[in-house]
Protein backbone atom coordinates (compact mmCIF):
# COMPACT_ATOMS: atom_id res chain seq x y z
CA UNK A 1 0.00 0.00 0.00
CA UNK A 2 2.84 2.35 0.70
CA UNK A 3 4.43 1.60 -2.67
CA UNK A 4 1.42 2.75 -3.92
CA UNK A 5 0.53 5.70 -2.68
CA UNK A 6 4.58 6.38 -2.87
CA UNK A 7 4.36 5.41 -6.63
CA UNK A 8 1.31 8.04 -6.96
CA UNK A 9 2.85 10.78 -4.95
CA UNK A 10 6.08 10.95 -6.86
CA UNK A 11 5.28 9.43 -10.18
CA UNK A 12 7.11 12.60 -12.26
CA UNK A 13 10.52 10.96 -10.52
CA UNK A 14 9.68 7.38 -10.12
CA UNK A 15 8.57 7.25 -13.96
CA UNK A 16 11.62 6.24 -16.13
CA UNK A 17 9.82 7.51 -19.40
CA UNK A 18 6.81 9.82 -20.47
CA UNK A 19 3.83 7.79 -20.17
CA UNK A 20 2.63 9.19 -23.27
CA UNK A 21 5.53 9.19 -25.63
CA UNK A 22 5.27 6.58 -28.24
CA UNK A 23 7.39 5.03 -30.13
CA UNK A 24 6.51 2.50 -32.66
CA UNK A 25 10.01 2.11 -33.69
CA UNK A 26 10.14 -0.15 -30.50
CA UNK A 27 6.36 -1.48 -30.40
CA UNK A 28 5.85 -4.31 -28.31
CA UNK A 29 9.49 -4.72 -27.05
CA UNK A 30 10.33 -7.39 -24.06
CA UNK A 31 11.28 -6.65 -20.79
CA UNK A 32 14.87 -5.98 -20.15
CA UNK A 33 17.35 -3.17 -18.85
CA UNK A 34 15.95 -0.30 -20.84
CA UNK A 35 12.41 -0.91 -19.97
CA UNK A 36 11.70 -2.94 -16.94
CA UNK A 37 8.17 -4.04 -18.25
CA UNK A 38 8.09 -3.71 -21.87
CA UNK A 39 6.60 -1.56 -23.89
CA UNK A 40 3.13 -1.42 -24.98
CA UNK A 41 1.30 -1.76 -29.05
CA UNK A 42 2.49 1.87 -29.72
CA UNK A 43 5.74 1.60 -27.91
CA UNK A 44 4.72 3.48 -24.53
CA UNK A 45 7.27 2.57 -21.13
CA UNK A 46 4.12 -0.11 -19.57
CA UNK A 47 6.49 0.40 -16.18
CA UNK A 48 6.10 4.17 -16.60
CA UNK A 49 2.34 4.06 -17.29
CA UNK A 50 1.78 1.72 -14.69
CA UNK A 51 3.62 4.21 -11.63
CA UNK A 52 1.04 6.93 -13.59
CA UNK A 53 -1.56 4.66 -13.35
CA UNK A 54 -1.70 4.54 -9.47
CA UNK A 55 -2.83 8.38 -9.07
CA UNK A 56 -5.66 7.46 -11.42
CA UNK A 57 -6.59 4.11 -9.35
CA UNK A 58 -6.16 5.97 -5.75
CA UNK A 59 -7.85 9.37 -6.17
CA UNK A 60 -10.76 6.94 -7.89
CA UNK A 61 -10.96 5.26 -4.71
CA UNK A 62 -10.53 7.83 -2.17
CA UNK A 63 -12.48 10.54 -3.51
CA UNK A 64 -15.61 8.45 -4.76
CA UNK A 65 -15.78 6.91 -1.11
CA UNK A 66 -15.28 10.24 0.32
CA UNK A 67 -18.11 11.62 -1.58
CA UNK A 68 -20.37 8.52 -0.81
CA UNK A 69 -18.97 8.78 3.11
CA UNK A 70 -20.16 12.61 3.13
CA UNK A 71 -23.61 11.57 1.40
CA UNK A 72 -23.95 8.79 3.16
CA UNK A 73 -23.52 9.97 6.51
CA UNK A 74 -25.42 13.03 6.10
CA UNK A 75 -28.73 10.94 4.84
CA UNK A 76 -28.17 8.67 7.69
CA UNK A 77 -27.99 10.80 10.20
CA UNK A 78 -30.95 12.88 8.63
CA UNK A 79 -32.94 9.44 8.69
CA UNK A 80 -31.82 8.14 11.57
CA UNK A 81 -32.37 11.36 13.98
CA UNK A 82 -35.30 12.74 12.49
CA UNK A 83 -37.47 9.41 12.22
CA UNK A 84 -40.85 9.33 10.11
CA UNK A 85 -41.56 9.89 6.96
CA UNK A 86 -37.95 11.69 6.59
CA UNK A 87 -37.02 7.98 7.63
CA UNK A 88 -38.83 6.23 5.22
CA UNK A 89 -38.36 8.86 2.22
CA UNK A 90 -34.97 8.57 2.51
CA UNK A 91 -34.20 4.77 3.16
CA UNK A 92 -36.75 4.01 0.67
CA UNK A 93 -34.64 5.93 -1.97
CA UNK A 94 -31.23 4.21 -0.73
CA UNK A 95 -33.09 0.78 -1.41
CA UNK A 96 -34.33 2.26 -4.74
CA UNK A 97 -30.48 2.79 -5.83
CA UNK A 98 -29.69 -0.40 -3.68
CA UNK A 99 -31.52 -2.59 -6.28
CA UNK A 100 -29.42 -2.09 -9.47
CA UNK A 101 -26.60 -4.31 -9.33
CA UNK A 102 -23.35 -1.58 -8.60
CA UNK A 103 -21.58 -2.00 -11.62
CA UNK A 104 -25.00 -2.02 -14.31
CA UNK A 105 -25.44 1.57 -11.97
CA UNK A 106 -22.01 2.80 -12.27
CA UNK A 107 -21.93 1.51 -15.81
CA UNK A 108 -25.26 3.82 -16.46
CA UNK A 109 -24.42 6.60 -14.68
CA UNK A 110 -21.06 6.83 -16.20
CA UNK A 111 -22.77 6.97 -19.81
CA UNK A 112 -25.15 9.84 -18.78
CA UNK A 113 -22.23 11.81 -17.27
CA UNK A 114 -19.73 10.93 -19.49
CA UNK A 115 -16.47 9.48 -19.74
CA UNK A 116 -13.02 10.85 -17.74
CA UNK A 117 -12.35 11.04 -14.29
CA UNK A 118 -15.12 13.20 -12.65
CA UNK A 119 -17.77 11.06 -13.88
CA UNK A 120 -16.21 7.96 -12.23
CA UNK A 121 -16.38 9.67 -9.34
CA UNK A 122 -20.05 10.61 -9.20
CA UNK A 123 -20.80 7.15 -10.53
CA UNK A 124 -18.86 5.21 -7.58
CA UNK A 125 -19.78 8.01 -4.97
CA UNK A 126 -24.02 7.62 -5.58
CA UNK A 127 -23.28 3.42 -6.04
CA UNK A 128 -21.70 3.41 -2.66
CA UNK A 129 -24.09 6.44 -0.98
CA UNK A 130 -26.79 3.71 0.29
CA UNK A 131 -24.32 1.67 2.15
CA UNK A 132 -22.79 4.25 4.15
CA UNK A 133 -26.47 5.86 4.68
CA UNK A 134 -27.93 2.50 6.17
CA UNK A 135 -24.95 2.36 8.23
CA UNK A 136 -24.92 5.45 10.10
CA UNK A 137 -28.65 5.24 10.49
CA UNK A 138 -28.77 2.03 12.33
CA UNK A 139 -25.53 3.80 14.23
CA UNK A 140 -27.51 6.55 15.09
CA UNK A 141 -30.47 4.72 16.27
CA UNK A 142 -28.72 2.31 18.26
CA UNK A 143 -26.82 5.66 20.20
CA UNK A 144 -29.68 7.74 20.19
CA UNK A 145 -31.32 4.77 22.73
CA UNK A 146 -27.88 5.15 25.16
CA UNK A 147 -28.21 6.64 28.69
CA UNK A 148 -25.78 10.21 27.98
CA UNK A 149 -27.92 10.93 25.29
CA UNK A 150 -31.40 11.20 27.05
CA UNK A 151 -29.19 12.56 30.14
CA UNK A 152 -28.05 15.52 27.55
CA UNK A 153 -31.84 16.04 26.42
CA UNK A 154 -32.81 16.00 29.80
CA UNK A 155 -30.40 18.93 30.54
CA UNK A 156 -31.65 21.04 27.87
CA UNK A 157 -29.66 20.63 24.71
CA UNK A 158 -30.88 21.68 21.71
CA UNK A 159 -31.10 18.81 19.40
CA UNK A 160 -28.60 19.85 16.71
CA UNK A 161 -25.95 19.77 19.70
CA UNK A 162 -26.92 16.65 20.95
CA UNK A 163 -26.14 15.08 17.31
CA UNK A 164 -23.24 17.13 16.68
CA UNK A 165 -21.28 16.32 20.24
CA UNK A 166 -22.83 12.63 21.23
CA UNK A 167 -24.01 10.94 18.50
CA UNK A 168 -21.93 11.29 15.20
CA UNK A 169 -18.55 10.76 16.87
CA UNK A 170 -19.76 7.64 18.50
CA UNK A 171 -21.35 6.80 15.49
CA UNK A 172 -18.62 7.22 13.54
CA UNK A 173 -16.16 3.87 14.19
CA UNK A 174 -18.33 1.44 12.21
CA UNK A 175 -18.58 4.33 8.71
CA UNK A 176 -14.47 4.39 9.34
CA UNK A 177 -14.26 1.16 8.80
CA UNK A 178 -16.55 0.36 6.09
CA UNK A 179 -14.37 3.59 4.24
CA UNK A 180 -11.28 2.02 4.51
CA UNK A 181 -12.53 -1.46 3.37
CA UNK A 182 -14.52 0.17 0.16
CA UNK A 183 -11.54 2.33 -1.40
CA UNK A 184 -10.74 -1.48 -2.70
CA UNK A 185 -13.72 -2.11 -4.41
CA UNK A 186 -14.01 1.41 -5.65
CA UNK A 187 -11.00 1.14 -7.38
CA UNK A 188 -11.91 -2.39 -8.85
CA UNK A 189 -15.06 -0.60 -10.13
CA UNK A 190 -12.76 2.22 -11.81
CA UNK A 191 -10.27 -0.30 -13.49
CA UNK A 192 -13.70 -1.98 -14.40
CA UNK A 193 -15.26 1.14 -16.04
CA UNK A 194 -12.08 2.15 -17.48
CA UNK A 195 -11.76 -1.19 -19.26
CA UNK A 196 -15.31 -1.12 -20.72
CA UNK A 197 -14.25 2.38 -22.08
CA UNK A 198 -16.60 4.93 -19.74
CA UNK A 199 -13.68 5.67 -17.61
CA UNK A 200 -10.33 7.52 -18.17
CA UNK A 201 -9.73 7.44 -22.35
CA UNK A 202 -6.96 6.77 -23.76
CA UNK A 203 -4.06 7.94 -24.11
CA UNK A 204 -4.01 8.35 -20.61
CA UNK A 205 -2.96 5.80 -18.07
CA UNK A 206 -5.54 3.80 -16.31
CA UNK A 207 -4.67 0.19 -15.09
CA UNK A 208 -7.94 -0.88 -16.61
CA UNK A 209 -7.48 0.53 -19.79
CA UNK A 210 -4.03 -1.01 -20.31
CA UNK A 211 -5.77 -3.92 -19.51
CA UNK A 212 -7.94 -3.19 -22.14
CA UNK A 213 -5.79 -2.35 -24.92
CA UNK A 214 -3.47 -5.10 -23.79
CA UNK A 215 -5.95 -8.07 -23.93
CA UNK A 216 -5.33 -8.29 -28.09
CA UNK A 217 -1.83 -8.78 -27.35
CA UNK A 218 -2.05 -11.79 -24.75
CA UNK A 219 0.05 -14.44 -26.73
CA UNK A 220 2.63 -12.12 -27.96
CA UNK A 221 3.04 -9.58 -25.53
CA UNK A 222 1.82 -10.47 -22.15
CA UNK A 223 3.60 -8.18 -20.11
CA UNK A 224 1.40 -5.37 -20.93
CA UNK A 225 -1.29 -6.80 -19.36
CA UNK A 226 1.21 -8.63 -16.47
CA UNK A 227 2.34 -4.93 -15.37
CA UNK A 228 -1.16 -3.07 -14.76
CA UNK A 229 -2.77 -6.46 -13.54
CA UNK A 230 -0.26 -6.94 -10.74
CA UNK A 231 -0.30 -3.41 -9.69
CA UNK A 232 -4.05 -3.66 -9.41
CA UNK A 233 -3.87 -7.05 -7.35
CA UNK A 234 -1.12 -6.09 -5.03
CA UNK A 235 -3.26 -2.50 -4.41
CA UNK A 236 -6.21 -3.71 -3.57
CA UNK A 237 -5.09 -6.81 -1.54
CA UNK A 238 -2.99 -4.30 0.48
CA UNK A 239 -5.96 -2.17 0.93
CA UNK A 240 -7.83 -5.13 2.06
CA UNK A 241 -5.44 -5.96 4.67
CA UNK A 242 -5.43 -2.26 5.53
CA UNK A 243 -9.37 -2.24 6.38
CA UNK A 244 -8.97 -5.31 7.86
CA UNK A 245 -5.81 -3.65 10.62
CA UNK A 246 -8.40 -0.45 11.14
CA UNK A 247 -11.12 -2.73 11.48
CA UNK A 248 -9.57 -4.92 14.46
CA UNK A 249 -7.98 -1.46 16.20
CA UNK A 250 -11.23 0.25 16.40
CA UNK A 251 -14.03 -2.89 17.18
CA UNK A 252 -13.40 -2.65 21.46
CA UNK A 253 -14.69 -6.30 21.18
CA UNK A 254 -11.29 -7.41 19.45
CA UNK A 255 -9.81 -4.68 21.91
CA UNK A 256 -11.20 -6.25 24.62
Amino acid sequence: MLLAVLAALAAPLLAPYDPLAQNLGNALARPGWAHLLGTDNVGRDVLSRVIWGARVSLVAGLVSVALAVVAGSLLGILAGYCGGRVDGLVMRLMDAVLSFPPLVLALALGAVLGAGLGGVLVALGVVYTPTFARLMRGQVLSVTARDYVDAARALGAPAWRVAWRHVVPNAMNPIIVQASLSVAFAILAEASLSFLGLGIQPPQASWGSMINAGRGYLQQAPWIVFGPGAALFVTVVGLNFVGDAVRDALDPRIRG
